[in-house]
């Protein structure tokens, strides 16, 4: 089994339709840090805030710019670990977008 890790700033995106990683952006701390970086909760999914584009999405052809458009927060947080009411944010954690990708967490952040 996978090793868990906490997510923190900078953690390395990848979404299935798209043509580059992105990196998470937390702009407002939760009270916790990793390693200097703000630790992430499952509430840090909005679109062009916290998750910026991957490139092109490959749903369409020819593609078009990735224009991230996501309403749930991340799936699978950490249930027993949590800032500010949130769950903690782990690499294992997922999220859909609404163009028909999946946004999974490729690198937490932390020397893994």
């Amino acid at each position: 089994m996978a090793e868990i890790y906490n997510v923190k700033e900078g953690a390395v995106l990848k979404c299935s339709l798209g043509t580059t990683t992105s990196q998470l952006k937390v702009p407002k701390g939760h009270g916790a840090c990793i390693q200097g970086k703000n630790q992430a909760t499952v509430a840090d999914h909005i679109p062009n805030e916290n998750i910026m584009p991957f490139g092109m999405c490959t749903k369409n052809v020819p593609s078009v710019p990735c224009n991230p458009s996501i309403t749930l927060k991340w799936i699978n947080g950490k249930k027993d670990h949590q800032l500010q009411g949130e769950m903690a944010l782990i690499n294992t954690c997922m999220v859909p977008c609404m163009q028909g990708g999946i946004i999974k967490i490729d690198q937490s952040g932390q020397q893994e």
